[in-house]
């Protein structure tokens, strides 16, 4: 039943019509062995599927008009007052080739719904792909720029020129980490997307995702904390993609604080051996109704105060969970709306890792 399935959706064109074929040659056959007797009509779907899904619908058509000649054919050797029953016989055919033709017609515009979903697919890979590159490119440039201006800069150690330089990196960095997104969102749905695990410190990665948005932080005069042991934890990761899982949480939690709020970036020890580690990011934002929060990790989803608090896509949590959803993680909200939220993921920690929290939480 499985290679009769695999031939259907998953074989060769010539594979599936000749199995095509072959099931309509047995199908009448045992059409004609029972005469008149049982009708077996609806046997006759499985070929007539078949031969539309990997011919055209004119093989369809065909193997429905096969199927109705066969019928009629049956009843003419077979079935005794045919002559007196002409008529009834006639309008059975007209019946039967009408149900016969539904087939191919409803598979055939099947095939041409997903013919455009996929040429539209394609098309939308290609320009994804493209804009990426291109910005990447310009990304690429604007970085170069502007470290060649600060290492070239006369008034260097200027307050004014420092913070324009911030600013500036931290742009370059917000318009990096929406390439990305929207590049591994267009990958992930190719199926594309691989990762390569190495051991990876997460001090380092919240360490990187909180230097990012330092200068935000300042702007906003928000209370960032990060709390995490003494001994580093080491989990097995692609880098890079958790990377950008973190700087994304770390990143929303600096949009949605109003200013003089607090965050909290903790790494936690927890469990037993081999043990695990639990990274989240908490914030005295603007946090999430109940409705909303199944919502936003669908992607391209932003509630309206989000919209009213800053720009974004809302892809952000998507990508963060799908990529968490590649290391055998996903990712956990616990917030109330108008009272903050909490995002965090659980990693199994490498063995070997010491446990020991830090007395001390780390401030930023």
């Amino acid at each position: 039943m499985l290679k009769l399935l695999n031939y259907i959706f998953a074989g060769t064109r010539s594979r599936a019509m000749t199995t095509g074929v072959i099931l309509f040659l047995i199908v009448s056959g045992f059409d004609y062995w029972l005469r008149n007797e049982i009708s077996i009509d609806v046997f006759y779907f499985l070929p007539i599927f078949i031969l539309t899904w990997h011919g055209s619908l004119r093989w369809g058509l065909g193997a429905a008009l096969a199927g109705v000649f066969v019928w009629l054919t049956d009843e003419r050797i077979f079935a005794l007052d045919f002559a007196d029953q002409y008529h009834i016989v006639l309008w059975n055919a007209v019946v039967r080739l009408a149900f016969f033709s539904t087939v191919p017609l409803l598979v055939n515009e099947i095939r041409v719904v997903l013919a455009r979903e996929r040429s539209v697919a394609r098309l939308k890979s290609a320009m994804i792909h493209t804009v990426s590159h291109e910005f990447n490119n310009a990304l690429t440039g604007l970085s170069a720029g502007l470290f060649l201006l600060k290492e070239t800069d006369p008034a260097a150690g200027d307050a004014t020129r420092d913070k324009i330089y911030t600013a500036m990196d931290a742009s370059q960095h917000k318009l990096s980490l929406y390439v990305k997104n929207i590049l591994n969102e267009a990958r992930m749905a190719e199926g594309r997307f691989k990762i390569e695990k190495q051991p990876v410190a997460l001090r380092e990665l919240a360490a990187g995702a909180i230097a990012s948005v330092s200068e935000l932080v300042r702007q906003k005069e928000i209370k960032l904390s990060l709390e995490m042991p003494d001994t580093p934890e080491l989990v097995s990761v692609d880098r890079e993609a958790l990377a950008l899982v973190i700087s994304n949480l770390v990143g929303n939690a600096v949009k949605y604080t109003k200013p003089g709020g607090e965050i909290t970036v903790r790494i936690e020890p927890t469990g037993t051996t081999p043990g695990k580690v639990v990274f989240s990011v908490e914030d005295s934002g603007i946090g999430i109704s109940l409705a909303d929060l199944k919502k936003i990790t669908a992607g391209f989803y932003r509630t309206q105060e989000g919209q009213d608090q800053a720009e974004g896509f809302g892809l952000g949590l998507r990508i963060a969970n799908e990529l968490l959803g590649l290391h055998g993680s996903r990712l956990e909200i616990s917030s109330e709306k108008g009272k903050g939220s909490r995002f965090f993921f659980e990693l199994p920690s490498l063995p070997g890792e010491k446990k020991h929290k830090a007395g001390h939480p780390v401030k930023s």
